[in-house]
């Protein structure tokens, strides 16, 4: 009798040898399989702090939206307020405009009586 025939054969047909390949093969991929339950741990930490940060931007640009808002709101009223005074600039012009032409009108009739009051006391004063 051989040495392979004297062993016990197992009823797989491959022996210890094939049990053993296959007890090996699965350590491996237990191996497997943890390593990439590792990386997927990892990778889910990775994406909670991912989403953590992004949160946070969004909060900070939130505030930074908001307040640029309100300057925008503030420059708007400025400019409102700048637009009415223009406005009512434009609505005194006429007037003072006519004012000035009347204060220029009197200032030459005034200028005029003078000069002609002086050429008078002029020709009566003695040399």
């Amino acid at each position: 009798m051989s040495a392979a025939e004297g062993r016990p054969r197992c009823r797989w047909g491959g022996g210890g040898e094939a049990v053993l390949r296959a007890r090996a093969e699965a350590a491996g991929y237990r191996r497997l399989l943890r390593a990439r339950a590792a990386e997927v741990e990892a990778l889910r930490g990775a994406v909670g702090a991912l989403h953590r940060q992004l949160e946070g931007l969004r909060d900070r640009r939130s505030g930074e939206l908001a307040k640029y808002q309100e300057r925008v709101a503030e420059l708007e009223r400025e400019i409102g307020a700048a637009e009415a005074e223009m406005a009512r600039c434009l609505r005194e012009y006429p007037a003072l405009l006519r004012l000035r032409m009347a204060l220029e009108a009197e200032i030459a009739a005034y200028r005029e009586m003078l000069e002609s009051e002086e050429l008078r006391l002029g020709g009566l004063a003695p040399p």
